[in-house]
């Protein structure tokens, strides 16, 4: 039985109340992520609030996690008729991909005003806001850290005294600075999503790590080097959380895939003791997840 191990799982909206006081209230889940990036009907702080308020009932410490630099959709687009803007400025050194969510990969051909993107060939689908994107370009920077929704989530957590925050895409220390700035008091999770994070924390010490291995694994070319940042991530920070990709069968088919319980076997084996389900998992398929989980803890 492996007891060391424990599970963080991410919260549904907000509005779904029900499942989201479910997912607190279940036993196997021994702390919980709210992703910024989803959909609230009420207020920052109100939304901060309520979830403040069910932390405290079912003692489950609460992760508000930001959006940094991850780049995302902010218009829905039809890329036949308009171009795809992204909610930060970017430069990029030319050739560079985009890859949609659940799409191929295409070539961006210019890039207006920053952040209006064109592309060839275009993408299968049409592209919603809030969709997360990844770009590789043997140069690409992104414009700012903070967006100014994660500013009013950091505003609303200073003012009810919640310093648990993981920041998405952290990849040198000022964006660290940033949010101690709002949040002096912060306990910062780096999410490591890119090559840049890589060589970040190889050439410093921090802690306070979490392979965020989807991200990852695009951002460092979808081949076997992910095993090598898997394993300097858990070396620099033996409690690392091992996060994404998780029972990643579960949406595709009724029952885990011997692979996930394979990768989580190997996740373990390189000293991963914390683990993270993502958004789609906990959302559609979490009594299932759950019940996987049991069988990897108890086997």
């Amino acid at each position: 039985m492996k007891s060391d191990c424990y599970l963080i799982a991410t919260l549904p909206a907000i509005n779904r109340f029900a499942d989201v006081q479910r997912v607190f209230a279940n036993p196997d889940v021994s702390e919980v992520r709210f992703n910024t990036g989803t959909p609230s009907p009420f207020s920052i702080p109100e939304t901060v609030q309520k979830l403040l308020d069910l932390s405290k009932r079912y003692n489950k410490k609460l992760w508000i996690d930001l959006k940094g630099r991850q780049l995302k959709v902010i218009k829905w687009a039809d890329p036949l008729y308009s171009c795809i803007e992204l909610n930060h400025r970017i430069k990029i050194e030319f050739p560079a991909k985009i890859y949609f969510r659940n799409d191929i990969p295409v070539n961006i051909t210019h890039i207006k005003d920053g952040n209006k993107i064109f592309v060839v060939p275009l993408p299968r689908y049409k592209l919603g806001a809030g969709q997360s994107v990844n770009i590789l370009a043997r140069n690409l920077e992104v414009e700012g850290y903070l967006t100014e929704t994660d500013k009013q989530y950091l505003f609303a957590c200073k003012k009810l005294d919640i310093n648990s925050i993981m920041a998405s895409f952290v990849e040198k220390f000022d964006d660290l600075v940033e949010i101690f700035h709002i949040l002096p008091k912060a306990e910062i999770i780096s999410k490591i999503e890119s090559e840049k994070g890589i060589e970040f924390i190889c050439s410093n010490n921090i802690t306070g790590l979490m392979a965020a291995r989807d991200d990852l694994f695009i951002e460092t070319g979808e081949n076997y080097g992910m095993m090598n940042s898997l394993r300097t991530i858990i070396s620099k920070d033996s409690n690392a959380i091992c996060a994404s990709r998780i029972f990643l069968s579960l949406e595709k088919r009724d029952t885990v895939d011997f692979a996930d319980f394979a990768d989580l076997e190997l996740m373990y084996s390189f000293g991963y003791r914390r683990f993270m389900l993502c958004d789609n998992i906990c959302n559609y398929r979490f009594a299932k997840a759950i019940c996987a989980w049991r069988e990897f803890i108890n086997g």
